[in-house]
């Protein structure tokens, strides 16, 4: 089959938080000490019966919810895993702003998302006396997130969204 087909790994897509206070991002990746990510999508569905399909159901998907998870363990100075962590009891303090992109694909590809969500903490610190920490978080997404490009510099990325996202405001 023609193309050129890419096969990520888990390493390739990437995540960060806005951990900043003030209306300028201060990005800080969700990687140090993380292991493993997973996800967990919920779609809802409702089905149409009307005579003309003769009793035979017309579906359509009416809502989604996406959540995505983090696991591994915790290092203490990780600013994005600090920020996390000091949001356990501060419930009013949970909603975050985020960045993903694949680290992989042509520099002018759409590559990425920017969004909202909301934090949510499973395990703040656990494990066996002689092992690490182990942690696990997530996000649960807010809306629908910006599709873009996200440029990686000097460990620092950048948002661009595309053409038809920004025109239509997100």
């Amino acid at each position: 089959m023609p193309g050129t087909y890419l096969t990520p790994k888990a390493y390739n897509r990437r995540w960060w938080i806005d951990i900043g206070e003030s209306d300028s991002p201060e990005w800080a990746e969700l990687a140090k000490g993380i292991s493993s990510r997973g996800n967990s999508i919920s779609e809802q569905s409702q089905d149409y019966y009307d005579m003309a399909g003769r009793g035979v159901a017309e579906s359509e998907v009416t809502g989604v919810t996406v959540s995505r998870t983090w696991s591994g363990w915790r290092v203490i100075g990780d600013k994005a895993q600090d920020h996390i962590m000091k949001r356990l009891y501060d419930l009013d303090k949970r909603k975050v702003k985020f960045l993903e992109c694949y680290d992989n694909m042509s520099a002018a590809a759409e590559n990425g998302h920017q969004g909202e969500a909301v934090l949510t903490i499973t395990d703040d610190g656990s494990g066996d006396a002689g092992n690490r920490e182990n942690i696990s978080f997530g996000l649960k997404i807010i809306g629908t997130p910006t599709p873009g490009t996200v440029t990686i510099a000097e460990n620092v990325p950048t948002f661009k969204p595309t053409a038809a996202a920004a025109s239509s405001g997100g």
